[in-house]
């Protein structure tokens, strides 16, 4: 019996201790990665913004023109009549949408209280940041806020020729879809990033083979065109939630 109280005893110390230390240690830290809020039923409905106090709707219309517009003055050929979806311009045109919502909710901003910096430095991605932060060429920059692009490592890439930008493009993974868009007025930040589920089988693989690797196969160029695809569909057509990470 003295045998078993002391056992009792000694178990019940061990709990106090450990009490004792979970409570000195305090609370675990929050997680603040979180999904998306609900969007707008229509997936690309129009970016709003407020442009020296007139209202701007932006459309992925307008940036795939834009973007179009650009390459064809890059590669000195002609701009499409019906240019189609660039998979980075929807992706960036998504990622801007819900960190828009999220830091801004149902208020329209100001323009020139947006600054986004940008981890994926695509032509596609590119195009879009401009287009709808009004920094890119052509642009009227009275109004413009800020876009920036971003090595992997976080640091500022300020060569944004098509060389420089090639270098870190062609070498993406799932991390380089990310986003970090910031209310200047008020500091605060949300990091949008893409969920798993996103990006198709096989995506980076084939992407890094057709991209990189001069013996790629035909058949591996018509595979990667099939997953492409089927990411571009995944970005134009899935709801925010389905799609999208917030990070405070």
């Amino acid at each position: 019996m003295h045998y078993q109280t002391t056992i009792v005893l000694l178990l019940a110390a061990l709990a106090l201790i450990a009490g004792a230390y979970a409570y000195s240690a305090g609370p675990a830290a929050p997680d603040n990665t979180m999904t998306a809020s609900p969007g707008p039923a229509n997936p690309l409905a129009a970016i709003i913004v407020s442009d020296n106090g007139v209202q701007a709707k932006i459309s992925i219309g307008d940036v795939t023109a834009y973007h179009a517009k650009m390459e064809a003055e890059e590669d000195g050929t002609m701009v499409p009549g019906q240019p189609e979806i660039d998979p980075c311009c929807a992706w960036m045109y998504r990622s801007l949408s819900a960190g828009i919502r999220a830091l801004w909710g149902d208020e329209i901003p100001q323009r020139s209280d947006i600054s986004v910096a940008s981890y994926l430095p695509s032509c596609g991605a590119l195009h879009t940041g401009w287009y709808v932060t009004g920094t890119g060429p052509g642009m009227d920059s009275a109004t413009a806020d800020r876009f920036i692009l971003l090595r992997p490592d976080g640091t500022e890439l300020t060569d944004t020729s098509h060389a420089a930008r090639s270098i870190i493009a062609k070498n993406r993974n799932a991390d380089s879809y990310r986003i970090v868009l910031t209310r200047i007025s008020t500091g605060e930040s949300v990091t949008v990033a893409l969920k798993e589920e996103a990006f198709p089988d096989r995506f980076f693989a084939l992407f890094t083979k057709v991209k990189n690797d001069p013996a790629v196969t035909k058949e591996e160029v018509a595979e990667f065109n099939t997953v492409k695809n089927a990411f571009r569909d995944n970005l134009v057509q899935k709801p925010d939630e389905d799609l999208v990470i917030i990070q405070r």
